[in-house]
C-alpha cells in the first residue's frame, strides 16, 4: 500500500524553481518571437501584413497605424496589446479616442477575443482569459465602469481606456494606444502624451521617451487611425515619424496600410485568403463618395479649406456626439426647423431637420437630427427624385415630426429655399397652401409664407394655411445665413453626430450604467452618414473677398465638383437659430416686471 508523503521544503521549493525556470523561458522566447507566442499559445492567426506591422512596432517608443477601412486594425491592436501585457510584466495600457464609446469598441474587441466570443477566431485559447485578475465586482475580471473600462493581470500588467476629461486623467503612466485617433485634438493628446514622459516638445516627434524601464522595451506612444484633416496632429506625427523611419531612427515605425494593400495582399503563411474587402466594394465607394474613399479607403488626409473656411473641421468635431439620430418626433412635445434646399437637375435636393433644444445657461441652440437627400437611387447620374415624390417625402416627414396628439404644425418651423432654379415656390409651397390627405385618409391643413410677397393674394384664399413657411432668397440672404452658420458653430450652439460607418452605435445605458451596441436601422444609418456628408461639405464652404469689396460664399476652389446643397440647410438652420435667439434676447430685455407674483408682506405685528 502506497501513502501519500508531503514534499520536503527543499523538495517544493525545487519545483517551484522548476515551474519559474520554465515560465521564464517561456517568456523570454515570447519577448523574442512574440507573432509565434501568439499563435502558439493565444491560437490566433494574424494576416502577413499584420504580422509585419506587429513585429515592426514591438519595440518602437513611437509608432503610427495607418490603416483603411477593412485592414483589420482593431483586431491587430487586441492582439498585439494583449501579447505585450502578458509578456511584459508591470506593462499599464491606456487608450485614448475621441469619445469614451469609441475607446469601449476596442476594449470589447480585446474582452471578446479574451473570452472566445469571435466566431472567426475558432482555435483561440482561454490562456490570456485566464491570467486576468477575477474580483467579486466581475467573474471575468473585465471591469465595466461607464468613468473607464479596465482589467488587471497577475503580473500586474494593465489596461484602462480613459474618458474625455483632461483635468480626470492628467497625471498617469504607461503606454498609451490612440485609436481612431485621426480627429483627436492637440490638447487631449498633449495630456496623454505625457504618460510616457514624454519632453513637453513632443509635438512633431522629434524628441524620444525617458523611462525608467529596460531600454530594450520602452514604454510606447502608439497612434492607429484612418485618414484624416492635415489641420490635425496625427498628419503631423504621421509626417514626422516617416521622415524619422526613412533617416534610419530606429525609435519610430510607420505603416500605410491601404484598401490595396488589403485586396491585394491578405494572405496568412503566404498562402492567398479572402480580403475584407472587395474590388467591387472598392469601385462602389469611389463612385458613391470620391472624398470620402480617397480618406477612408486610400488614406489621403484632406486638405480642408484653409484659413477661408466657414467653419473649420476642428469646431465641428468638437460639437459631434455619438448618438442616435431622431427620425420622428417620439414625445410629441419637441421642436424643429425644417431646412430645404430643392433641385430637380444638376444639385442635390436636400431637407435637413434640426431639433430646437433650450437650456437656462446658453438659451436656445440646434442638434442635428436628420439629413435627407432626395435622390433618384435608379437614375444613372443620380439625379434628384421628380418633385411629386419629394412634396410627398416632405408631407410625410412633417406628419414624422410634428407628432401623434400634437395641433397641427405646431412642433415645426419650415424653411425653403426660394431661388427660380430649384423650384422651391412653384414645386412645393405652391403645392403645400391647400388642405391635402395622407395615405391613410387624413386631412391635414396646409402651409403658407403670409409675409412673402408672392403670396400677397393668397393669405386670404388660403386662410386656414399655417404660417410656419420662410421663404429665403439665396441672393439676398447668402451672407447672412452663413454669416449665421460661422457665429453658432463658433459658439458651439449646433451639435452633430458622430459616426464611424459601423451597423451599431456604443452607448451608455442610463439604468444598467453599462455601455451597450444599439443596432441601428436602414433609415438611421442613412441619416447618419448623411450627417457626416454635411459635415464635410461644410468644413469645405469658404468665404472669399471679392474686388469689389463685398464677399462670396462657396465651396473651396478644389471642390467645385463637390455639392454644398447639404452645407447650405445647415446654414439655413443656424439663421433660423440666430433669429429664434434674437427673439428671445429682445423678449427678455423687454419684459416687464410683473408685480402679481410678489409675495405679500403681511406684518405680524400688532397695533
Amino acid at each position: 500500500m502506497e501513502f501519500y508523503v508531503p514534499m520536503t521544503d527543499v523538495e517544493f521549493s525545487q519545483r517551484k524553481l522548476e515551474e519559474y525556470a520554465k515560465f521564464e523561458k517561456i517568456i523570454n522566447w515570447g519577448r523574442q518571437d512574440p507573432i509565434r507566442f501568439s499563435e502558439e499559445f493565444y491560437g490566433v492567426k494574424l494576416i502577413d501584413y499584420q504580422k509585419w506591422c506587429f513585429m515592426q512596432t514591438w519595440d518602437k517608443p513611437f509608432a503610427l497605424w495607418l490603416c483603411s477601412r477593412g485592414a483589420g486594425k482593431t483586431t491587430l491592436a487586441a492582439v498585439y496589446l494583449q501579447t505585450k501585457m502578458l509578456l511584459i510584466p508591470n506593462y499599464n495600457v491606456f487608450v485614448s479616442t475621441n469619445s469614451l464609446a469609441q475607446s469601449i469598441d476596442c476594449f470589447k474587441k480585446i474582452e471578446d477575443l479574451a473570452l472566445q466570443r469571435i466566431p472567426s477566431f475558432k482555435t483561440v485559447t482561454d490562456i490570456f482569459a485566464e491570467e486576468v485578475e477575477r474580483s467579486a465586482n466581475s467573474e471575468t475580471g473585465f471591469l465595466h465602469d461607464p468613468a473607464g473600462h479596465s482589467f488587471k493581470l497577475y503580473n500586474d500588467s494593465s489596461l484602462l481606456t480613459l474618458s474625455t476629461n483632461l483635468n480626470a486623467i492628467r497625471g498617469k503612466r504607461g503606454s498609451v494606444y490612440y485609436d481612431e485617433t485621426s480627429w483627436q485634438t492637440r490638447e487631449s493628446m498633449a495630456t496623454t502624451e505625457h504618460f510616457a514622459d514624454v519632453d513637453s516638445s513632443f509635438g512633431l516627434g522629434v524628441n524620444k521617451v525617458r523611462y525608467n524601464e529596460p531600454t530594450q522595451m520602452p514604454l510606447q506612444l502608439l497612434y492607429a487611425s484612418s485618414a484624416g484633416d492635415v489641420t490635425f496632429p496625427f498628419y503631423e506625427k504621421y509626417v514626422a515619424f516617416a521622415k524619422k523611419m526613412f533617416l534610419g531612427d530606429r525609435n519610430y515605425f510607420v505603416c500605410d496600410l491601404n484598401a490595396n494593400t488589403v485586396v491585394d495582399f491578405s494572405t496568412v503563411d503566404g498562402e492567398k485568403i479572402k480580403s475584407h474587402l472587395t474590388k467591387a466594394q472598392i469601385d462602389k465607394a469611389v463612385e458613391e463618395d470620391p472624398e470620402l474613399a480617397d480618406r477612408e479607403l486610400f488614406n489621403k488626409f484632406r486638405t480642408g479649406a484653409g484659413q477661408n473656411a466657414v467653419v473649420k473641421m476642428d469646431v465641428i468635431v468638437r460639437n459631434s456626439e455619438v448618438r442616435i439620430p431622431l427620425l420622428y418626433n417620439d414625445t410629441g412635445k419637441k421642436k424643429f426647423i425644417f431646412c430645404y434646399d430643392p433641385a430637380r437637375n444638376y444639385d442635390g435636393s436636400i431637407l435637413s431637420i434640426y431639433q430646437i433644444m433650450e437650456s437656462k445657461e446658453i438659451g436656445y441652440w440646434l442638434r442635428v437630427e436628420n439629413v435627407i437627400s432626395m435622390i433618384d437611387s435608379e437614375s444613372k447620374n443620380k439625379t434628384p427624385l421628380p418633385m411629386p415624390q419629394q412634396l410627398d417625402i416632405i408631407k410625410e416627414n412633417m406628419i414624422k415630426y410634428n407628432g401623434e396628439r400634437s395641433a397641427e404644425w405646431e412642433n415645426i418651423e419650415f424653411y425653403v429655399d426660394s431661388g427660380a432654379g430649384g423650384g422651391g415656390i412653384s414645386a412645393i409651397c405652391d403645392q403645400l397652401m391647400d388642405d391635402w390627405y395622407d395615405k391613410q385618409g387624413n386631412k391635414h391643413r396646409g402651409i403658407i409664407d403670409p409675409e412673402h410677397k408672392q403670396y400677397e393674394t393668397a393669405r386670404k384664399k388660403y386662410a386656414n394655411a399655417m404660417p410656419i413657411v420662410h421663404l429665403i432668397d439665396p441672393q439676398g440672404y447668402k451672407k447672412i445665413i452663413y454669416d449665421a452658420l460661422q457665429k453658432m458653430a463658433l459658439l458651439n450652439l449646433i451639435k452633430f453626430t458622430d459616426y464611424d460607418k459601423k451597423d451599431y452605435l456604443t452607448l451608455l445605458n442610463l439604468k444598467t450604467n453599462e455601455f451597450e451596441e444599439y443596432s441601428l436601422s436602414y433609415d438611421e444609418k442613412l441619416a447618419l452618414l448623411n450627417i457626416e456628408l454635411m459635415k464635410i461639405e461644410t468644413s469645405y464652404m469658404c468665404r472669399y473677398d471679392t474686388p469689389n469689396g463685398g464677399v462670396q460664399y462657396e465651396l473651396a476652389k478644389d471642390k467645385k465638383a463637390m455639392h454644398d446643397d447639404k452645407a447650405y440647410t445647415l446654414a439655413m438652420g443656424a439663421y433660423a437659430l440666430a433669429k429664434l435667439r434674437r427673439t428671445d434676447l429682445l423678449e427678455l430685455k423687454t419684459k416687464k416686471r410683473s408685480y402679481t407674483d410678489v409675495p405679500s408682506c403681511i406684518s405680524t405685528i400688532e397695533f
